[in-house]
């Protein structure tokens, strides 16, 4: 979301283009708030930001005593199961389009809206279906317990198979997504144990 202004050399002058940029972060962070509260369903219900939206870039300016003439904002917004993307992308672009409308001076130099990178459709299958129900059978005799069944609010290629490949897919694996990424990612050895004895028995039971 890039805005322009005058090169300016003193803080009154110019527009700065991180100023213009803070109402549409605000206002993307109410549009969480509203998300959370108006969009349900039982798989994440359990969680406090089911839905985040997350601004992980932002590029502007180009000396420390100069009005920043223009801002580059990077970040994701997520979808839960059943959201159609390209009537999510409108909804956001209607939202960014109003905070301009309120400010004079976005309101004759609007922010541009990219779409780019990893877009992930959100995918769900049923906790009834077969295979979702292979996988509890399959881990709860390795682990004397039944899973864990719920949703996850990152992108996956579970999408991939389902709305794609046409094919239930359910995601199951060893390890803690919160340190996935991460400098120091790793995985239990138990984890790894348990999760190769799982698909070990769900391959049996599945295959024949």
């Amino acid at each position: 979301m890039p805005g322009k202004s005058a090169h300016a050399a003193v803080r009154d002058e110019g527009v700065s283009a991180l100023d213009a940029f803070l109402p549409i972060y605000q206002e993307l962070q109410a549009f969480e708030r509203i998300r959370n509260v108006t969009c349900n369903h039982p798989l994440y219900d359990h969680m406090a930001n089911k839905i985040p939206i997350n601004i992980g870039v932002v590029r502007t300016g180009v000396w420390a005593s100069t009005v920043p003439e223009a801002l580059v904002a990077e970040g994701r917004i997520g979808l839960l199961p059943g959201e159609d993307v390209a009537t999510f992308r409108a909804d956001v672009e209607r939202l960014i389009a109003a905070v301009a409308q309120r400010d004079p001076w976005l309101r004759v130099h609007p922010p541009r809206l990219e779409w780019f990178g990893g877009q992930f459709a959100p995918a769900e299958t049923p906790i009834d279906a077969p295979i979702s129900q292979a996988v509890s059978r399959a881990h709860t005799l390795v682990t004397g317990t039944p899973p864990a069944i719920e949703g996850v609010p990152y992108g996956a290629d579970m999408r991939l198979f389902t709305l794609i490949g046409q094919m239930p897919c359910v995601m199951y694996g060893a390890g803690d997504v919160t340190v996935a990424h991460h400098a120091d990612e790793h995985i239990a050895i138990t984890d790894m144990l348990t999760a190769a004895k799982t698909i070990a028995c769900l391959v049996a039971e599945w295959c024949g």
